[in-house]
């Protein structure tokens, strides 16, 4: 049976020598890992994990992983992601998506035509960038309300506003 795995963050690295590690949250509701049942690392082998606990360091999220008790064994972790099964993921309030639900969907212009389909998310640090593929070849479409004016999951597509230059080279 495979679970469908969601990543919530990746580990950056060890947090001092007693085994913390440092997030990189992936989502708005890193909170979340605290009550889930089911915590794992990484999405292909799903290595399941308790998390001890989870504090705030400076801006970023540190988290403690039962049995991951020293340095050595925390920096074995380094780079790993934190993934936690869809049924675990926080409820989503109107208008609001999982960026990895965007992956795949056709992109139609403001006209209707279909021009390619999501290829990654692009994350910058702002607004999420969906990196698009399709006739125009690679293209980037900022993941706002400004250039995304309709986003159908059921029916797998995305359809954008009309911007000027969204799509001119």
């Amino acid at each position: 049976m495979s679970l469908d795995l969601y990543i919530v963050a990746k580990i950056l690295r060890p947090h001092g020598r007693n085994g913390e590690v440092r997030l990189h949250p992936q989502t708005d509701h890193l909170d979340i890992l605290l009550g889930s049942k089911k915590v794992f690392l990484g999405l292909d082998e799903g290595l399941p994990v308790q998390i001890e606990k989870m504090r705030m360091h400076k801006n970023t999220p540190l988290m403690k992983i039962a049995g991951i008790d020293d340095i050595s064994s925390a920096e074995t972790l380094r780079g790993k992601d934190v993934c936690i099964p869809r049924e675990e993921l926080a409820p989503l309030e109107e208008g609001e998506y999982f960026l990895h639900d965007l992956i795949g969907l056709e992109v139609m212009d403001h006209k209707g035509a279909l021009i390619g389909n999501v290829a990654w998310i692009m994350e910058t640090g702002g607004t999420p960038v969906l990196v698009c593929e399709g006739e125009p070849g690679e293209f980037l479409i900022p993941f706002s309300p400004d250039a995304v004016g309709e986003v159908d999951l059921e029916k797998g597509l995305l359809r954008l506003n009309y911007l000027p230059g969204l799509l001119e080279l």
